[in-house]
């Protein structure tokens, strides 16, 4: 089942305006970190629109477009006083809600101020990351992730840039039979009869991959979240025959694939990894949020001598990167193995024409008892 060319450009184009964008701006999106707001304005670009976060000299949070609307100037580059953002250029001062506070140069009695405003989002923390709303009111909740909320564990985040459509990374979440072929080491070799299956569930898809050893038989189970995250938490370590090399030693990981535009996704991640006996149990990587969203180059990617292929952390990006910028999805040829994938699509278009009929697309969250904390659990278990 391929898709034509209508069909494809209608799930990964998210600019202002289009379908797709229309129906992704129904979510909150992680954008940085808040380690990132030191006291200057923040740059970023998210579903096609340019942005400026900040945190204002009393400590609210904003997001407005990112040039101001007397002469077109970067408020990148503005001073954060006087209760907002100030433009660098000639002083217009705006609110986090856009409203312009000052404008410099304009009579004392003048309503001109008042008359204009900047184009403002919703800018929300939480778990350290920065999410923003850039749909319509009235807003739904910030979903408040199990790993992001609990309190008996620790954590720590990562982000880059990848140079390809944000579908490329998302459809990786629901594609299991690439783990044994691009995940590859040598105890792959011994695994035997893999079962996959996708079902679908209230806020995207479960999805789970069963392998055979001599030891038995093996089930993952994780999940993708609409629209553009997954959760995984698998416990075996690599010297388990059954591991692969995106096993994860004891700790939770979610992930979010997020459109800058059509062309260029970021890429977040937290992990979680529990206390026991007030222990850290797990070996959970480095915490990077200090180093804010960092970028990558096209085409290079980190070789790993000992396996004489490619780097773990690069593998997934290579794949998804060597597609092309837009993967032209209408000369493919899916098979059996796809199953998720296809799934996922027919769920982006459902989405997409949920959103046209003036609905909730899945995953939207309006409940706030749910929204104390949505606990969502992967894993492995042995079936065999």
């Amino acid at each position: 089942m391929s898709l034509s060319v209508a069909e494809n450009e209608l799930i990964t184009h998210i600019g202002p305006g289009t379908p797709g964008g229309e129906m992704m701006r129904r979510y909150w999106h992680p954008i940085g970190f808040a380690s990132e707001l030191t006291g200057r304005p923040l740059r970023r670009r998210l579903l096609g629109e340019d942005l400026v976060l900040f945190r204002d000299d009393h400590g609210k949070l904003g997001i407005l477009t990112l040039r101001c609307p007397h002469r077109g100037t970067s408020l990148e580059f503005g001073h954060i006083e006087d209760g907002g953002l100030r433009c660098c250029y000639h002083g217009w001062l705006f609110s986090t809600e856009g409203q312009i506070l000052q404008m410099p140069g304009e009579p004392p009695d003048s309503t001109y101020k008042d008359r204009i405003k900047q184009k403002a989002y919703k800018l929300e923390e939480l778990a350290g990351m920065l999410f923003a709303y850039l749909g319509p009111e009235p807003a739904p909740f910030l979903p408040r992730w199990d790993v992001m909320v609990r309190e008996d564990g620790v954590r720590a985040m990562a982000g880059r840039v990848m140079h390809c459509n944000f579908l490329q990374a998302v459809e990786n979440s629901v594609d299991q039979h690439h783990f044994k072929w691009l995940h590859r080491t040598p105890k792959t070799s011994l695994w035997s009869s893999e079962t996959l299956t996708s079902d679908p569930f209230e806020f995207g898809i479960k999805a789970t991959f069963t392998r055979t050893v001599s030891a038995g038989s093996f089930m993952t189970k994780s999940f993708f979240l609409f629209p553009n995250m997954n959760k995984v938490g698998y416990h075996l370590n690599e010297d388990h025959p059954a591991a692969f090399a995106a096993t994860h030693e004891g700790y939770e990981a979610l992930r979010w694939r997020v459109p800058v535009d059509d062309t260029n996704t970021m890429h977040f991640t937290l992990y979680f990894a529990p206390l026991v006996n007030g222990k850290v149990t797990a070996k959970i990587p480095k915490d990077q949020s200090a180093e804010g969203l960092g970028d990558s180059v096209l085409g290079k990617y980190r070789w790993d001598e000992a396996t004489g292929w490619i780097a773990r952390g690069d593998q997934d990006r290579c794949a998804q990167e060597s597609q092309g910028p837009i993967f032209d999805r209408s000369g493919e040829h899916l098979g059996v193995s796809d199953e998720g994938v296809i799934q996922l699509r027919r769920m982006f278009r459902d989405c997409i024409e949920a959103v046209q009929s003036g609905k909730d697309p899945v995953g939207v969250v309006r409940d706030p008892v749910m929204n104390k904390m949505i606990t969502i659990v992967p894993g492995e278990i042995q079936v065999g």
